[in-house]
C-alpha cells in the first residue's frame, strides 16, 4: 500500500500529538499539588529557586509552546524547546530511571519527536507557512 498521499499529515500530527502533550504537562504542573514534593525530591539538588515557582514558570511555559505548536507558530523554535526539555529530563537528574522509568522513557519519546519535527518543519497546514505565503 502507497500511503505518500498522507505525507502532507506528517507534521500536523507530530505538532498536535506532541503540543498535547505539552499542554497536559503544563496543566499537571499547574494543578497537581503532589508533584511539588516529587520535584523537591527528584531535583532538590538542582533547584536554584522556590519549587512552587518553578512549577509555576514551567507549567505556563509549557502551555504556551503546546498552543504555538498546535497552531504551528514558531514551530522549529518550539520544537526545539520540546527536545530541550526532554533532554535536559533525561541528562540532568539521569539518576531518575531508578524511581521513575516511565517518565524517563517519556522524556526520550519527546525528544525524539520534537527533534524530528525541529528537523520537519510546520508543514503545510501551519500558521508559520500561512505567514510567508503573506508575506
Amino acid at each position: 500500500m502507497d500511503f505518500s498521499h498522507l505525507n502532507k499529515y506528517k507534521s500536523l500530527i507530530l505538532r498536535v500529538f506532541l503540543g498535547l502533550t505539552m499542554l497536559f504537562w503544563g496543566y499537571e504542573k499547574l494543578t497537581l499539588e503532589k508533584l511539588a514534593k516529587s520535584y523537591t525530591m527528584d531535583y532538590e539538588k538542582f533547584m536554584f529557586f522556590d519549587v512552587n515557582v518553578f512549577l509555576n514558570v514551567a507549567g505556563w511555559l509549557q502551555i504556551a509552546i503546546a498552543l504555538m505548536l498546535i497552531l504551528g507558530l514558531f514551530t522549529r523554535l518550539n520544537a526545539f524547546l520540546v527536545a530541550l526539555m526532554g533532554i535536559i529530563t533525561i541528562i540532568i537528574p539521569g539518576f531518575i530511571i531508578l524511581k521513575d522509568v516511565p517518565h524517563f522513557a517519556y522524556a526520550f519519546a519527546l525528544a525524539g519527536a520534537a527533534l524530528a519535527l525541529t528537523i520537519e518543519g510546520s508543514g503545510i497546514w501551519s500558521l508559520d507557512t500561512f505567514r510567508s505565503r503573506n508575506n
